[in-house]
Protein backbone atom coordinates (compact mmCIF):
# COMPACT_ATOMS: atom_id res chain seq x y z
CA UNK A 1 0.00 0.00 0.00
CA UNK A 2 1.31 3.14 -0.95
CA UNK A 3 1.57 5.50 2.20
CA UNK A 4 3.43 8.63 1.02
CA UNK A 5 -0.31 10.00 -0.17
CA UNK A 6 -3.01 8.70 1.69
CA UNK A 7 -6.71 8.88 0.82
CA UNK A 8 -9.59 8.97 3.17
CA UNK A 9 -13.79 9.15 2.16
CA UNK A 10 -16.45 10.68 4.10
CA UNK A 11 -20.14 11.09 3.85
CA UNK A 12 -21.39 14.63 5.22
CA UNK A 13 -23.70 13.59 8.04
CA UNK A 14 -26.02 15.54 9.88
CA UNK A 15 -23.20 16.36 12.56
CA UNK A 16 -20.75 18.33 10.65
CA UNK A 17 -23.08 20.21 8.44
CA UNK A 18 -24.01 23.97 9.74
CA UNK A 19 -27.69 25.97 9.52
CA UNK A 20 -27.30 25.76 5.63
CA UNK A 21 -26.82 22.31 5.45
CA UNK A 22 -23.38 22.46 4.55
CA UNK A 23 -20.12 21.01 5.82
CA UNK A 24 -18.97 23.95 7.89
CA UNK A 25 -15.89 25.22 9.05
CA UNK A 26 -15.49 23.42 12.13
CA UNK A 27 -16.86 19.98 10.56
CA UNK A 28 -14.20 19.96 7.96
CA UNK A 29 -11.31 21.17 10.61
CA UNK A 30 -12.30 17.61 12.42
CA UNK A 31 -12.12 15.94 8.96
CA UNK A 32 -9.15 16.88 8.10
CA UNK A 33 -7.59 16.33 11.67
CA UNK A 34 -9.22 12.46 11.35
CA UNK A 35 -7.29 12.16 7.95
CA UNK A 36 -4.01 13.09 9.47
CA UNK A 37 -4.73 11.26 12.46
CA UNK A 38 -5.29 8.28 10.22
CA UNK A 39 -2.29 8.61 8.23
CA UNK A 40 0.67 9.48 10.82
CA UNK A 41 -0.65 6.13 12.56
CA UNK A 42 0.02 4.12 9.93
CA UNK A 43 3.46 5.65 8.72
CA UNK A 44 4.15 5.14 12.57
CA UNK A 45 3.32 8.77 13.90
CA UNK A 46 0.34 8.12 15.70
CA UNK A 47 -0.58 9.80 18.85
CA UNK A 48 -0.26 6.16 20.93
CA UNK A 49 2.84 5.73 19.10
CA UNK A 50 4.51 9.31 19.71
CA UNK A 51 2.83 8.73 23.57
CA UNK A 52 4.98 5.14 23.78
CA UNK A 53 8.02 7.55 22.98
CA UNK A 54 7.17 10.56 25.30
CA UNK A 55 6.11 12.92 22.27
CA UNK A 56 3.21 14.56 21.04
CA UNK A 57 2.27 16.72 18.30
CA UNK A 58 1.26 20.15 18.09
CA UNK A 59 -0.49 21.93 15.28
CA UNK A 60 0.83 25.43 14.54
CA UNK A 61 -0.35 26.69 11.32
CA UNK A 62 -3.52 26.36 9.13
CA UNK A 63 -4.10 28.04 6.27
CA UNK A 64 -7.41 26.20 4.47
CA UNK A 65 -9.37 27.67 1.11
CA UNK A 66 -12.86 26.20 -0.04
CA UNK A 67 -13.80 26.94 -3.49
CA UNK A 68 -17.52 25.00 -2.67
CA UNK A 69 -18.42 23.91 0.60
CA UNK A 70 -20.42 20.40 0.57
CA UNK A 71 -23.73 19.71 1.23
CA UNK A 72 -25.31 17.23 3.70
CA UNK A 73 -25.29 13.53 2.28
CA UNK A 74 -21.96 14.06 0.05
CA UNK A 75 -19.58 12.30 -0.12
CA UNK A 76 -15.63 13.78 -0.20
CA UNK A 77 -12.43 12.15 -0.39
CA UNK A 78 -9.54 14.17 1.77
CA UNK A 79 -6.13 13.10 0.68
CA UNK A 80 -3.12 14.17 2.39
CA UNK A 81 0.78 14.12 2.00
CA UNK A 82 3.94 14.51 4.02
CA UNK A 83 6.95 17.33 2.93
CA UNK A 84 10.44 17.18 4.35
CA UNK A 85 10.46 18.53 7.56
CA UNK A 86 11.74 22.29 7.65
CA UNK A 87 13.66 22.89 10.31
CA UNK A 88 11.75 21.91 13.44
CA UNK A 89 8.35 21.92 11.37
CA UNK A 90 6.97 19.14 9.85
CA UNK A 91 4.76 19.90 7.10
CA UNK A 92 1.53 18.29 5.80
CA UNK A 93 -0.72 19.41 2.52
CA UNK A 94 -4.33 17.74 1.63
CA UNK A 95 -6.85 18.21 -1.01
CA UNK A 96 -10.65 17.76 -1.00
CA UNK A 97 -12.38 16.06 -4.15
CA UNK A 98 -16.01 15.88 -4.43
CA UNK A 99 -17.99 12.99 -5.75
CA UNK A 100 -16.96 13.56 -9.22
CA UNK A 101 -13.44 13.91 -8.28
CA UNK A 102 -13.27 17.66 -8.36
CA UNK A 103 -10.77 19.68 -6.08
CA UNK A 104 -12.95 21.63 -4.08
CA UNK A 105 -10.50 22.85 -1.45
CA UNK A 106 -7.13 22.77 -0.07
CA UNK A 107 -5.18 22.57 3.12
CA UNK A 108 -1.70 23.23 4.64
CA UNK A 109 -0.37 22.42 7.98
CA UNK A 110 2.73 22.77 10.06
CA UNK A 111 3.28 21.02 13.21
CA UNK A 112 6.01 20.13 16.07
CA UNK A 113 6.98 17.39 18.17
CA UNK A 114 7.00 18.16 21.96
CA UNK A 115 8.62 16.44 24.53
CA UNK A 116 6.15 15.24 26.96
CA UNK A 117 5.98 16.75 30.29
CA UNK A 118 9.15 19.19 29.49
CA UNK A 119 7.16 20.79 26.32
CA UNK A 120 10.96 21.11 24.88
CA UNK A 121 10.83 21.24 20.88
CA UNK A 122 12.35 18.11 19.54
CA UNK A 123 14.21 17.70 16.29
CA UNK A 124 12.23 15.97 13.98
CA UNK A 125 14.93 15.64 11.30
CA UNK A 126 16.45 13.19 13.70
CA UNK A 127 13.28 11.18 14.97
CA UNK A 128 12.84 8.59 11.67
CA UNK A 129 14.63 8.52 7.74
CA UNK A 130 12.03 10.25 6.01
CA UNK A 131 13.05 9.38 2.82
CA UNK A 132 10.06 6.57 3.15
CA UNK A 133 7.27 8.29 3.93
CA UNK A 134 7.48 12.10 2.05
CA UNK A 135 5.34 12.75 -1.27
CA UNK A 136 6.96 14.87 -4.07
CA UNK A 137 3.35 16.51 -4.40
CA UNK A 138 4.17 20.15 -3.57
CA UNK A 139 2.05 22.35 -1.04
CA UNK A 140 -0.48 24.09 -2.65
CA UNK A 141 -0.78 27.18 -0.09
CA UNK A 142 1.57 28.24 1.96
CA UNK A 143 0.89 28.96 5.77
CA UNK A 144 0.51 33.16 6.67
CA UNK A 145 1.82 34.66 9.79
CA UNK A 146 -0.92 36.29 11.27
CA UNK A 147 -0.28 39.79 13.19
CA UNK A 148 -1.41 39.80 16.66
CA UNK A 149 -0.98 43.63 17.74
CA UNK A 150 -2.53 46.48 17.37
CA UNK A 151 -6.59 47.47 18.59
CA UNK A 152 -8.41 44.93 19.45
CA UNK A 153 -12.70 45.01 20.41
CA UNK A 154 -14.37 42.22 22.26
CA UNK A 155 -16.49 40.15 21.00
CA UNK A 156 -17.26 37.09 22.85
CA UNK A 157 -15.91 34.65 26.38
CA UNK A 158 -15.56 31.06 26.52
CA UNK A 159 -14.76 28.70 29.46
CA UNK A 160 -13.08 25.92 28.18
CA UNK A 161 -14.90 22.50 29.16
CA UNK A 162 -14.51 18.83 29.20
CA UNK A 163 -15.39 18.26 26.08
CA UNK A 164 -12.81 21.15 24.56
CA UNK A 165 -9.92 18.74 24.79
CA UNK A 166 -8.34 16.50 22.96
CA UNK A 167 -6.22 13.30 24.04
CA UNK A 168 -3.09 15.38 24.79
CA UNK A 169 -5.16 16.95 27.61
CA UNK A 170 -5.09 20.31 25.26
CA UNK A 171 -7.71 22.49 23.36
CA UNK A 172 -8.92 20.87 20.34
CA UNK A 173 -7.25 22.82 17.25
CA UNK A 174 -10.75 22.74 15.69
CA UNK A 175 -12.50 24.33 18.52
CA UNK A 176 -10.88 27.73 18.23
CA UNK A 177 -12.23 27.72 14.90
CA UNK A 178 -15.87 26.97 16.08
CA UNK A 179 -15.76 29.53 19.11
CA UNK A 180 -14.39 32.48 16.62
CA UNK A 181 -17.39 31.27 14.13
CA UNK A 182 -20.18 31.48 17.77
CA UNK A 183 -18.31 35.27 17.84
CA UNK A 184 -19.78 36.53 14.29
CA UNK A 185 -23.55 37.65 14.66
CA UNK A 186 -25.42 35.38 12.84
CA UNK A 187 -27.06 37.81 10.54
CA UNK A 188 -24.07 38.13 8.85
CA UNK A 189 -23.46 33.98 8.52
CA UNK A 190 -26.64 34.15 6.60
CA UNK A 191 -25.23 36.56 3.86
CA UNK A 192 -21.36 35.89 3.59
CA UNK A 193 -19.86 32.61 2.53
CA UNK A 194 -16.69 31.82 4.01
CA UNK A 195 -13.65 31.00 1.13
CA UNK A 196 -10.72 31.09 3.77
CA UNK A 197 -9.55 29.95 7.16
CA UNK A 198 -5.76 30.93 8.43
CA UNK A 199 -4.62 30.01 12.44
CA UNK A 200 -1.35 30.53 14.18
CA UNK A 201 -1.34 28.42 17.83
CA UNK A 202 0.83 30.67 19.91
CA UNK A 203 0.21 28.90 23.56
CA UNK A 204 -1.45 25.99 24.57
CA UNK A 205 -4.78 25.91 26.24
CA UNK A 206 -6.16 23.89 28.95
CA UNK A 207 -9.08 22.58 31.00
CA UNK A 208 -10.16 25.36 33.44
CA UNK A 209 -9.15 28.51 31.06
CA UNK A 210 -11.49 31.16 29.69
CA UNK A 211 -10.63 32.97 26.62
CA UNK A 212 -11.55 36.02 25.29
CA UNK A 213 -12.28 36.15 21.39
CA UNK A 214 -11.23 40.01 19.85
CA UNK A 215 -11.62 41.10 16.65
CA UNK A 216 -8.57 43.55 15.26
CA UNK A 217 -10.05 47.14 14.51
CA UNK A 218 -7.07 47.78 11.88
CA UNK A 219 -6.76 44.56 10.04
CA UNK A 220 -10.18 44.09 9.03
CA UNK A 221 -12.76 44.67 6.30
CA UNK A 222 -15.43 42.81 7.12
CA UNK A 223 -19.16 43.98 6.45
CA UNK A 224 -22.20 42.47 5.00
CA UNK A 225 -20.40 42.70 0.99
CA UNK A 226 -17.64 40.37 2.53
CA UNK A 227 -13.91 40.96 3.40
CA UNK A 228 -11.10 39.66 5.74
CA UNK A 229 -11.09 39.74 9.23
CA UNK A 230 -8.18 39.07 11.92
CA UNK A 231 -9.25 37.80 15.21
CA UNK A 232 -7.36 36.25 18.65
CA UNK A 233 -7.82 34.49 21.36
CA UNK A 234 -6.52 35.83 24.60
CA UNK A 235 -6.46 33.61 28.32
CA UNK A 236 -8.12 36.06 30.48
CA UNK A 237 -6.00 34.74 33.99
CA UNK A 238 -2.71 36.57 32.58
CA UNK A 239 -3.50 38.14 29.18
CA UNK A 240 -1.65 35.33 26.75
CA UNK A 241 -2.08 35.63 23.40
CA UNK A 242 -3.38 32.16 22.31
CA UNK A 243 -3.55 32.52 18.75
CA UNK A 244 -4.65 34.34 15.77
CA UNK A 245 -6.56 34.45 12.89
CA UNK A 246 -7.79 35.04 9.60
CA UNK A 247 -11.05 34.42 7.74
CA UNK A 248 -12.16 36.15 4.34
CA UNK A 249 -15.43 36.12 3.58
CA UNK A 250 -17.70 36.97 -0.10
CA UNK A 251 -20.85 37.93 -0.52
CA UNK A 252 -23.52 35.00 -1.24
Amino acid sequence: MNTRTWNETFKISSQSVNARGVLGLFGLLNLIQETAWLHASRIGFGADQMARDKMYWVLTRQHTEMKRWPDFGETIRIQTWLRPPEGAFVLRGFKIFDSQDECIGYCTTTFLALEQGSGKILAVDKMRPWDDVISEEPLTLETEKIPVRGEYEKLAQFAVRNSDLDINQHVNNAKYAQWILDSIPYELHKVLKLNSYSVNFLAETYLGDTVEIEKSLSDSSQSESGGSTVYRGVRTSDGKNLFTARLNWERR
